[in-house]
């Protein structure tokens, strides 16, 4: 066992304090919590993270994480760090105490745990990995150099096996105007960096990050030996150039009526036929006739056409480049390498890769998610934080539905309506009722890289399987270990998974105040979502179709054109500012969160006073938990890459442009005219 495995389980027993004391199955004992108090002392918060010489009003999050933002620096091996980071790292202690107790058992052939413990141990195997070179992939690289025609490209493109990009990817998903049932999918995708705007934005930074990437695809294509790499992967650059002056932006990308176009395959053939569509879906194991949602519909007949007018040549050489690129992580060190020096040094910051036993941690928590999902589960999460957090979710679902009741803006019919949306929304709280089933999925032992491959199939066979059945609400897109929380529109679902319900989050023994601000404030986020300018546009059953008066959606649509003016002021780069389009709908989430957590701990209160702790009054601690929520720092590439690309705004924004809209934080903090933040209450945007 590698020191640093053992580093990671050495980890467990200090990091699980906050399980309890269960006995689930083979899994063995939950950690028992050994200490009366929170994780973080001493309730919740820890004192040493404020910057006291910057006052509340002035620049929140600088107030509430001056000190740990000071004393924090950003892991060589990370391009940020901060509150997620903590769950993660957790995390990853013990999913490698999973794989180290697979790795000494007897497991049956076929079952989970072999394929945990085959997949990791494979990526592990460092020394076949440098024996076998570039053999595993030779067959695939012959394969895309004997292509010869445009069809031959498509096939390429569209062989799951191969997991290689292509300017328009099709897929299979929820019809969001008949949400209990599949249909196939259509996207714009095909260019290398995160969004257009790497390709199209003028900015001296931006042109270094261009001038890195050629020589990132001259550098792969150098790997499988090519000749002329740098005039070829001008080519390739030029081509993805063409594809990104194609795409929509992110803002316009969000708008799901613009983005719900439904037509038949011989409709879409019609409309875009430069792409041998019927040879890519033949590839894929999908249907050639039959119905296909088209998003970015006015970008697919240029695509088409660039797709038809590219010689098949340009064609070849940018699926030798991604293909050696996407896959560099499953080949020899200096492969991973080359790959890492722009993905992750010139594009993120990050000073040098994760250790390899990290890498392969997120390996099989990536590919067996939810395999490692059930053990992760048995092992670490204790039934009654469930239990706790189901109890807040519903106190904020009834916050929210107060706060609709008491809405200004908004007319009693729109308000029924959306009275029904919000008790309608199922809450998926910790795991899945209904586990994914990998019986079809082979792990072979010391073959990673055909691993690798018959994954990408059985996913694809997987998702083809679902055109023609009902949608089951049992199952989970997600794994319970994931540190993230989501929103289903055409599910109307709320996701807390149990990777989110832990410290700093939530902390059972921690100040309610506290653990409403933090995870409390996710938990309105994601209803939010249901109500912000995007998810507010599905019914409660989840169909895409207006709930709305006219006036009410009106008088709705202009909050939100304000509050995207307040974020498109915010300078967070020099030069460049956040999106308040790309960034709406998260921002009206995060304002709602904030809100309905509030009013949920006022609402928990019974009407008594909150106690003061340490001078800070639970009112307070609200606010101050929802900073120790989004308490992050990032290199300045991260950040670039976000705010071009991301739908959130940069996590200082996600609390100060927050608060400075709620009258309550300026009642808790006194803040004033003359405050940097201080906003008169006619400029405050009030939404939910």
């Amino acid at each position: 066992m590698s020191r640093l495995l053992k580093s990671l389980l050495g980890g467990v027993a200090l990091i699980s304090l906050a399980a309890c004391a269960t006995t689930t199955g083979d899994a063995g004992p939950k950690m028992m919590a050994e200490e009366e108090g929170p994780m973080i002392e001493p309730w919740g918060y820890p004192l040493d993270a404020f910057d006291p010489t910057t006052r509340p009003g002035d620049d929140f999050f600088q107030y509430a994480n001056g000190g740990w933002l000071a004393a924090t620096e950003i892991p060589s091996d990370r391009s940020g760090t901060g509150f997620s980071v903590i769950m993660q790292e957790r995390n990853e202690a013990r999913i490698a105490e999973i794989i180290a107790d697979l790795s000494t058992s007897d497991v049956a052939a076929g079952s989970e745990g072999q394929k945990i413990r085959d997949f990791y141990n494979d990526f592990m195997d460092v020394a076949a990995i440098e024996a076998k070179g570039l053999d595993p992939i030779a067959e695939d690289v012959a394969r895309i150099r004997a292509a010869k025609t445009h069809e031959d490209i498509a096939r390429l493109m569209a062989d799951p096996s191969l997991g290689l990009p292509s300017p328009i990817a099709i897929y299979v998903t929820i019809d969001s105007k008949s949400p209990s049932d599949y249909v196939m999918g259509a996207t714009h995708s095909g260019i290398g960096m995160p969004d257009r705007s790497y390709y199209l934005r003028e900015s001296e930074r931006l042109d270094e990050t261009r001038a890195a990437y050629k020589e990132h695809l001259a550098r792969m294509l150098e790997l499988l030996g090519e000749d002329n790499s740098a005039k070829r992967a001008a080519a390739v650059f030029d081509l993805e150039t063409a594809i990104a002056e194609r795409h929509w932006t992110r803002a316009e990308r969000r708008n799901a009526d613009l983005t719900y176009n439904r037509m038949t395959i011989a409709e879409l053939e019609a409309m875009a036929p430069g792409m041998p569509w019927e040879a890519a879906l033949d590839t894929l194991g999908l249907p050639s006739e039959g119905d296909i949602v088209v998003r970015e519909k006015s970008a697919f007949p240029s695509l088409a056409a660039l797709y038809a007018e590219t010689p098949v040549a340009v064609w070849r050489d940018y699926l030798l480049a991604n293909y050696i690129s996407s896959n560099a992580a499953f080949l020899p060190d200096y492969v991973y390498q080359a790959n890492f020096e722009f993905f992750g040094k010139a594009l993120n910051g990050q000073e040098e890769p994760r250790d390899r036993e990290k890498r392969g941690i997120a390996l099989v928590n990536g590919r067996l998610d939810q395999a490692v999902g059930k053990e992760y589960i048995d092992r670490y999460f204790p039934e009654e934080s469930k239990v706790l957090m189901t109890e807040m979710f519903e106190d904020i679902r009834s916050a929210l539905s107060v706060r609709i009741d008491n809405l200004t803006w908004m007319t009693d019919a729109t308000k029924v309506k959306a009275q029904e949306k919000l008790a309608a929304m199922t809450a998926k709280i910790a795991y899945p009722e209904k586990w994914q089933d990998y019986s079809e999925l082979d792990i072979v032992s010391g073959d990673l890289f055909g691993n690798i491959k018959r994954h990408r199939v059985w996913s694809q066979a997987e998702s083809n399987n679902r055109l023609g059945t009902k949608v089951d609400k049992r199952e989970w897109f997600t794994a319970p270990q994931t540190v993230n929380a989501f929103y289903s529109p055409n599910r109307n679902e709320a996701f807390i998974p149990a990777g989110y319900i832990q410290s700093p989050l939530f902390d059972p023994k921690a100040d309610a105040a506290i653990n409403y601000g933090a995870i409390g404030s996710i938990v309105g986020h994601e209803i939010g979502h249901g109500f912000d300018d995007q998810g507010s546009k599905y019914d409660a059953q989840g169909f895409l179709q207006s709930w709305w008066t006219e006036e009410d959606r009106a008088a709705f649509d202009a909050l939100g054109d304000k509050f995207a003016a307040q974020f498109d002021e915010y300078e967070p780069l020099p030069g460049l500012h956040v999106n308040g389009r790309q960034t709406l709908g998260e921002n009206i989430g995060d304002l709602a969160g904030v809100l309905v957590a509030y009013h949920a701990y006022k609402e928990h209160l019974n009407g008594e006073e909150s106690p003061v702790l340490d001078g800070f009054t639970g009112e307070q601690r609200v606010f101050l938990g929802r900073a120790q929520a989004r308490r992050f720092k990032r290199t300045e590439e991260s950040l670039r890459q976000r705010l071009l690309s991301a739908p959130h705004s940069p996590m200082y924004l996600r609390v100060n442009g927050m608060v400075r809209n709620i009258d309550e934080w300026y009642d808790a903090f006194d803040v004033q005219p003359g405050d940097e933040l201080y906003l008169p209450p006619e400029e405050r945007v009030k939404i939910w």
